[in-house]
């Protein structure tokens, strides 16, 4: 049994009790070409028919699959009673309903957390269906608040995980800073980086963005062929994927003119700006702290020193994958929805992130990952203190 698997769902239903919910039941088929972001979570395996997997408050955790499914789950040994059945699910299901008496049963369905959010549309009219003229069609429930708090708090061997994560992507930026050289293009970057993350049997965690002074547009950029210069910055925003877990990091490295020994003063303090911001953030980034508080702390201090607000969240979840759900560090748009209005827990793995542009140099962007203590939020990242400069 996956140790780290059973902690995960052992945590889903003491979360369960905590919020007084009685049942979380997700549900899938053909999970292999239409997965819910939570399978890999509690589930551990990939299912043909149509499957439900019932966690109660009781402690139970329960197998509903297809018959051609079930021995693998009775060998992973990770659910309490395996159920396979043949001609239909429903008579097997309300059984199991039966036993469990419950009245409040959680889906994975959310109009703010996609992560919560993996039940597919048909997949839940086909459950409407099976409970119909039952006391249970009246029970459901969203699991965000669930899989919201799930996904977040951090186990201890997730959180090593991630810091490993973390640990690599800083050497990775470490051999770009060694190779990096006016006329090299982001073509070039790229492909050095994505042989050195194959090399170590790995792979990104998301598509790396490349900023070559300021001929790239700002944000989740496509890697060109336009070439570095003297007095610019290159900017990189990459992560990989460690045993599941993501890194999401962001760095800069400024390019000496010739007869310059540091870099020029607007680029500095652009670059002291953003680092003393993630430092503040970071700072005060505890628990029952509502996200949109830590991403206005940033605002104000951008402001007081001249500078625009980025056009983005301060911080996202960080964990199975880069934008893993729940709790942001945003501000009250519409475009977030309930995000920014949750509260931080202990446990929570954020980014921290802004940047300015500084006009005919570039992009001074920075990108941290930490986790939330009692005493503020904990760098998993090594944070960029100074300028690196070639």
């Amino acid at each position: 049994m996956d140790d780290l698997l059973k902690g995960k769902s052992d945590q889903a239903i003491e979360i369960l009790q905590k919020q007084e919910t009685d049942l979380w039941i997700i549900a899938a088929r053909e999970s292999a070409a239409s997965p819910d972001p939570c399978m890999d979570l509690v589930v551990g395996g990939d299912v043909v028919w149509t499957s439900f997997f019932l966690f109660s408050a009781t402690g139970r955790k329960i197998a509903l699959v297809g018959n051609f499914d079930a021995p693998m789950f009775e060998k992973l040994g990770h659910f309490d009673e395996v159920r396979g059945y043949s001609k239909g699910v429903r008579d097997d299901l309300l059984s199991v309903l039966h036993k469990l008496k419950p009245k409040k049963i959680a889906l994975n369905y959310s109009t703010d957390y996609h992560m919560a959010d993996g039940l597919k549309h048909g997949l839940y009219i086909y459950i409407l269906r099976l409970l119909s003229g039952t006391p249970y069609e009246g029970m459901l429930i969203s699991s965000e608040n669930l899989l919201g708090e799930l996904r977040a708090v951090k186990l201890p061997e997730e959180l090593d995980r991630i810091k490993e994560a973390c640990k690599i992507t800083e050497k990775l930026f470490g051999s770009i800073k060694r190779k990096l050289q006016p006329g090299m293009s982001g073509i070039e970057v790229y492909e050095f980086l994505e042989k050195k993350v194959k090399a170590r049997g790995l792979e990104f965690s998301f598509e790396p963005s490349i900023s070559i002074g300021t001929k790239s547009p700002l944000g989740h950029t496509i890697r060109t062929d336009d070439m570095l210069d003297k007095g610019e910055l290159f900017h990189i925003d990459f992560g990989v994927i460690y045993k599941n877990y993501c890194s999401d990091i962001q760095r800069v490295i400024y390019l000496l003119r010739k007869g310059e020994s540091e870099p020029p003063e607007e680029v500095q303090t652009a670059f002291d700006t953003v680092s003393g911001i993630i430092k503040e953030c970071a700072r005060e980034a505890k628990p029952g702290t509502p996200g949109f508080a830590v991403d206005a702390i940033a605002r104000d201090m951008l402001r007081e020193r001249g500078f625009p607000e980025y056009q983005h969240a301060l911080g996202h979840q960080v964990g199975r994958f880069v934008h893993d759900g729940g709790v942001i560090l945003g501000p009250k748009w519409e475009r977030y929805g309930k995000s920014p209005y949750g509260h931080l827990q202990e446990g929570n793995v954020f980014t921290l992130e802004l940047e300015i542009v500084v006009k005919d140099v570039g992009v001074v962007g920075l990108e941290e990952n930490v986790v939330i203590t009692p005493k503020g939020a904990k760098f998993l990242s090594k944070p960029q203190r100074r300028l690196a400069c070639v």
